[in-house]
């Protein structure tokens, strides 16, 4: 037998979950196929937050080795599982944040939509065949045909809508409010990432000032004894890491996402890696992002921590961003209901 379904979402990456998170739980878990790939803490995390939803796993990370091993070991494979799975149920609607979903959704005639902010030059094009309706953040160079909706994707689950710091997590650290830096340091390992010098942060860690507090959100826990014995390294997955992020001084990331988190959180922000994104342009142009190189890190630490530089303050800087932008989640509920 047949079941239908409402809506059928596949999410290929940590970000795409937290920005679909708080459209899953608009649905009673037996309205949703929730599909995922094994990768970093993605299947982890979305199991650990949302414990009544089924999440189904396609496809694990551990295969990929480089490009080859990546197409035929993951990609390919979890197509046609994609395939296998959207054959089982009905599905009304598909969405997604990348292309794979949306290509079987096309072939299947299923009505499907994508909200991504990274348009890839691989793989881009085939979601713009794939997908109905591609939406992107309103960056600087408008493209044909492709629809742009006034946030980054990032706000669905930011947004003071959405997000209400919680000072108690300080606690748990023994830290104190605007006393700390918050660092990410990414593996390099992924395909976006994969021209990048490994430890970008690890190659500066020792030069940072002694007095600074540093909380570290390390993706590889095995290189732990190579940065600074009195770092606290997290233990993701962390409930409430963005309070974690909101309640410090200043955020670090050799990644692109939680250096665009912090600085909407309304936390000065500093990229220390090698993408030049448009989505990073957005928060560069608003004066709460900088893309730093990494021997002009540990100076601009010094500029903040010395209140050399003034920003907005922080509640207001995110009145005015929830002012201009919009509710992202709404906007996904209404394309699913129409």
């Amino acid at each position: 037998s047949i079941n239908m379904k409402k809506v059928f979402i596949d999410l290929y990456h940590l970000p795409q979950y937290n920005f679909f998170k708080n459209v899953i739980l608009n649905f009673d878990p037996s309205e949703v196929g929730i599909y995922c790939v094994d990768r970093v803490k993605l299947l982890q995390v979305a199991q650990h937050e949302l414990p009544d939803y089924e999440i189904n796993s396609i496809g694990s990370y551990k295969h990929n080795k480089g490009m080859f091993s990546m197409i035929f070991k993951i990609i390919l494979p979890r197509i046609l599982r994609l395939y296998k799975e959207m054959s089982k149920n009905t599905y009304g609607f598909v969405i997604t944040a990348h292309y794979q979903a949306n290509f079987i959704a096309k072939l299947k005639g299923i009505p499907n939509v994508a909200f991504i902010d990274d348009p890839r030059k691989f793989v881009f094009p085939i979601l713009k065949l794939s997908a109905d309706e591609v939406y992107l953040p309103p960056f600087e160079s408008r493209k044909k045909g492709i629809k742009y909706f006034n946030a980054l994707k990032e706000w669905s689950y930011l947004s003071p809508n959405y997000l209400k710091p919680d000072v108690s997590i300080l606690k748990e650290y023994g830290l104190k409010q605007n006393e700390y830096i918050f660092v990410r340091e990414v593996s390099t390992e992924t395909s976006n990432y994969l021209t990048q010098d490994q430890g970008i942060i690890l190659s500066i860690a020792r030069t940072f000032p002694k007095s600074v507090k540093v909380v570290l959100s390390l993706e590889k826990k095995e290189n732990r004894d190579l940065y600074p014995e009195d770092w606290i390294i997290l233990k993701e997955p962390v409930p409430l890491i963005h309070s974690l992020m909101y309640y410090s001084q200043l955020v670090i990331s050799s990644g692109d996402s939680v250096a665009r988190e912090g600085a909407m959180l309304g936390v000065p922000s500093i990229y220390a890696g090698i993408r030049d994104m448009p989505a990073n342009r957005i928060m560069i142009n608003k004066g709460l992002l900088f893309k730093l190189a990494p021997e002009e890190i540990v100076p601009m630490i010094s500029k903040i921590r010395e209140k050399e530089l003034v920003f907005p303050e922080q509640d207001e800087f995110r009145s005015s961003l929830a002012a201009e932008w919009d509710d992202v989640v709404s906007l996904v509920m209404n394309k699913i209901k129409k």
